[in-house]
Order: structure tokens, then sequence, then C-alpha cells
């Protein structure tokens, strides 16, 4: 937020009713520096009446490119998607708003992060956003819809409905191995987090490689190795060729030497991990 802010945003941000208060703004609009901003903070207030009379009054377009107080280049509709306000959002789409259009930034994955899609009707909500143009991939170097679903669940959203955004995102044709921002797959990002384990068998059953390598040459094996979780170790090995349990990182490691290293990864939880891959060890898991 505006460390001093404006009087049209300081209007919209402290008003116990946001909905009187298009008389004090038109009053004001001629000596606001970037009237987006007071747009913007009727979207974080939630007032789509409020915006639709800044942009009757043609305050902002629907459409327009403006840098918000963080310094960021932004829309109406990215706002409202990070903002986790679905109503906007299908609000701007009903007035022509594109949802895409920043290039560094996927609008999936600003909605998904933001919790724009939560509930029954998140999948429902998020399938609106897609017929509207979004799309279900991301350019590399930017976050992906699917790893941006993992973060979610991270961050506190519910497994139960990112399970349902990740399988709709797989049937409308997400790469299954699309990464985050710095090249770690969705599959590796799931498998870090205990709060996020049970959707890395989510994205197993919709076919994520298992021999898929993240920005530091590892395997999904050498993440739940890592990590001491024997019962995602098992379901990875079981859907792993032989060759995998000794294939090294760029730095060398096997997953068995990642589970040696760990200090999450007990002696017992080690040997359980030997135990499930009795049959598949060779001399060059340890080398």
């Amino acid at each position: 937020r505006d460390e001093i802010p404006t009087p049209g945003v300081y209007a919209v941000r402290e008003a116990k009713d946001p909905k009187g208060l298009e008389k004090v703004l038109d009053a004001l609009m001629d000596r606001e520096p970037n009237p987006q901003h007071v747009a913007v903070e009727a979207i974080k207030r939630g007032s789509r009446e409020l915006l639709d009379h800044l942009i009757t009054k043609k305050v902002v377009d629907v459409n327009e490119r403006f840098v918000n107080s963080e310094g960021q280049e932004t829309t109406l509709a990215r706002e409202a998607l990070g903002a986790g306000k679905y109503d906007i959002v299908k609000y701007l789409i009903e007035n022509g708003a594109a949802v895409e259009g920043l290039a560094n930034e996927s609008a999936l994955s600003t909605g998904i992060l933001g919790g724009c899609f939560q509930g029954r009707r998140a999948v429902l909500h998020m399938g609106r956003v897609i017929k509207a143009g979004a799309s279900v991939n991301a350019p590399m170097g930017t976050l992906s819809p699917l790893a941006a679903a993992v973060r979610a669940v991270h961050e506190g959203a519910n497994p139960k409905d990112i399970k349902g955004i990740i399988d709709s995102l797989v049937q409308q044709g997400a790469n299954i191995g699309s990464m985050d921002e710095q090249g770690n797959p969705a599959l590796h990002l799931a498998l870090v987090n205990a709060s996020s384990r049970k959707i890395a068998k989510v994205l197993i059953k919709a076919g994520a490689n298992t021999e898929q390598l993240d920005s530091h040459g590892r395997t999904p094996l050498h993440v739940a190795a890592a990590v001491g979780d024997g019962a995602q170790f098992k379901v990875i090995a079981k859907a792993s060729p032989d060759q995998c349990f000794s294939s090294h990182s760029y730095t060398g490691d096997t997953p068995l030497h990642e589970a040696l290293a760990s200090r999450a990864v007990t002696e017992k939880s080690f040997l359980k991990m030997l135990k499930e891959i009795k049959c598949q060890v060779s001399p060059e898991c340890f080398l």
C-alpha cells in the first residue's frame, strides 16, 4: 500500500461503506495523481458499484495498463484476481476486460494464489476465466498455474479445492511438467512441503513424469528421499524405472545420498527406504 495515501485512496480505504463515495470521488479525481490506484482500492474493498462508477466516469478503462503502488505493471483484472475478488473479475470480463496480457505473469496463477477460486464453485469460476482467455500454461521462467496450485496449498489453501483445480487444469491441457519461476516442477514442489504431499499423488496419477529434473538436476525421488517421506518414496519408487535410483543430480548425488545427508531422515526411515527398493539397489546408488 501507499506509504502516504492520496485523498481518493484514503477515502475508499477508510470508508465504512464505500457505496456512498461517488460524489466525494468525483470532486477529488481531478487532483488524483494516479486515479487508477483509487480503482484498485475499490477492488480490494470488493466494491463493484464503486468500480463501475469509476469506469463509467472514464477514470480508468477496463483494459488499461498502469503501474500500481508497488511499482508493478498491472491491470484491473490482474488486481481483482490477485485480491481474490471473483465477483469483480466476473464483472470486468462481462465488460470486455482481457484477463491475460502481462508478459511476466499468468492470470490463472495470480487468481489461484490470490484465492479467487475457492469452495464448491472453484472449478466453475476458474473455467469462466479460462473461457475469457486465460491460458492453462505459462511461459518458461514464470509461475505456471499448476505450480501456483501447489504453492497455494503451502500458503494454506484447501487441498480439496486445489485437487479439483489441478484435475481441471490437466483436463484442459495444462503441461503436467510445468514449473515455477526457478525451474522447479509442480511435482517436486508438492513433495517438499508436508501440507502438499497428497497433491503429489494427484499429480502422479495425472501423469507427472517421475524422472523429470528440477533446476538442480534432481528427480522427484531425490526430493522424496531428502524430506524423509517414506510413503511418497514408495509411490515414486514403484513408478520409476531401475535407473532412477542411481541417477545423479548436478552436484553428483543419488537419491540415497540425499537421504543420508538430510537431517529430516532418521535411521529408521532410511532403512525403510532401502527395504522399499531392495531389489533395485546397486553399487551405483552410493557412488
